[in-house]
């Protein structure tokens, strides 16, 4: 709540922010996953201006719309805050945030049960009091966007995970599906987790088990997911499970590190370099996507080592976020920088902690190492990032809709060493 305080409406504002209240608008005026993107603009730079969100009820209706369908991002965030909006009766901003605190301290509740079930009751107060303590997670809790679902889904997929090892019942698997047909309409990152769920299961249960728990999975997902399907399909004439934006997040994980192109991580100069490609492109277009695409296949091709160390750079920022950009990665360019710890504490400080912290995640994993299936099942979100994201884009908000995972693991180091401490102290 010290956050929403201090920062009520100028917490690290970003354009995306504005683009779901837009979408909401106009899904209340009927116009449903539609932007006016000149109003848009408009929005964004009034915003900047004044250096804070402007709530969208004080700000001045356009007075004409030029209406697009929204193509390069979800509309699932914009569904939420619309309904939200119809409920309360005016378009702020502090509902979504107040309702998303309460999402936060629901998850601190939960990661304390997955680690009171999977290691110990010691194990699951250190991991949600490390959570609770978590400054990204709790920029991502207040912030009027759609990342902490991310990180909700995932939390709740360990949690009924965990809990099927003590009495499975297929409901566990439904809730997982819904949930994640629900988040996969905020944020397409998302749509391989069931799948790679319904895999997942196979190293747990038998197999006919495991194979009606992942058709209870599937349907779940499907259920709620397979209308945006339709969706795309009635609109762009074509089906597009996701956002029609793959391979400009390639280049933008291309510009994360030094690279031949010169390109640097900003959705801006992607564009520019898609424009040097094919004059004739726009961006947000599918000849736009194949442009890129064309050359990011070209490019791997003719430069497989550099992709090879590429992806290997961002895994190993999966496992040390500030070490790893400090170490691997292009500098952040100004306008990209956020977050309160970023900007006020010093990069000494925030690279021991990373370290530290990194650190405790790795012995903890060797810790667990001869129950690796509980194991595996802790780290499932954590290991869905790293091997989808790691070959293309780690954004920061990845690895924190994850790092509860790696506070986790941390418990278990830190539980271990008061115990041999404790030892010591009877022994004495």
């Amino acid at each position: 709540m010290g956050f929403l305080y201090k920062n009520w409406n100028n917490l690290d504002l970003a354009p995306s922010y504005l683009l779901h209240a837009e979408v909401a608008r106009n899904i209340l005026n009927g116009h449903w996953f539609e932007k006016n993107q000149p109003y848009l603009q408009q929005y964004i730079s009034d915003c900047q201006r004044e250096g804070r969100l402007i709530d969208p009820q004080d700000y001045p209706l356009p007075q004409h719309e030029d209406l697009v369908p929204l193509y390069n991002d979800e509309g699932g965030y914009g569904l939420f805050l619309a309904a939200l909006w119809k409920i309360f009766g005016a378009h702020r901003w502090w509902y979504a945030r107040v309702l998303q605190v309460i999402v936060d301290i629901v998850m601190c509740w939960l990661v304390f049960r997955i680690g009171q079930k999977a290691f110990s009751k010691r194990v699951g107060l250190l991991a949600a009091f490390l959570y609770a303590c978590f400054v990204p997670g709790i920029e991502m809790a207040v912030r009027p966007h759609r990342d902490i679902w991310v990180t909700f889904l995932f939390i709740v997929t360990v949690y009924q995970l965990v809990s099927m090892q003590e009495r499975p019942a297929w409901w566990h698997l439904l809730l997982i599906g819904v949930s994640a047909g629900i988040v996969a309409w905020m944020r397409s990152t998302v749509v391989p987790f069931v799948l790679f769920a319904a895999v997942f299961l196979f190293l747990l249960r038998p197999w006919r088990e495991a194979a009606r728990y992942s058709l209870i999975l599937l349907t779940g997902f499907a259920l709620i997911f397979s209308s945006l399907i339709v969706r795309n399909y009635i609109v762009f004439d074509k089906f597009m499970a996701t956002r029609g934006a793959f391979w400009h997040s390639f280049w933008a994980g291309v510009g994360q590190m030094p690279n031949p192109y010169g390109l640097r991580e900003d959705d801006e100069e992607v564009a520019k370099f898609a424009s040097r490609l094919d004059s004739t492109v726009q961006f947000e277009t599918e000849r736009y996507e194949q442009a890129l695409k064309k050359e990011a296949l070209s490019f791997v091709s003719r430069d497989p080592l550099w992709y090879v160390t590429s992806v290997a750079k961002r895994a190993t920022v999966v496992v040390f976020p500030k070490i790893g950009r400090a170490v691997l990665f292009q500098e952040t360019l100004p306008q990209h920088v956020s977050g309160t710890l970023n900007k006020s504490l010093s990069t000494a400080l925030l690279l021991v902690v990373d370290g530290t912290l990194g650190g405790l995640f790795l012995f903890g994993i060797w810790l667990r190492r001869k129950r690796w299936k509980e194991l595996l099942v802790v780290m499932f979100p954590y290991l869905y990032t790293l091997l989808t994201l790691a070959p293309f884009y780690v954004a920061g908000r990845n690895i924190a809709n994850v790092y509860f995972v790696v506070l986790m693991l941390a418990a278990v180091s830190l539980a271990h060493f008061w115990s041999l401490y404790q030892r010591e102290q009877n022994v004495n």
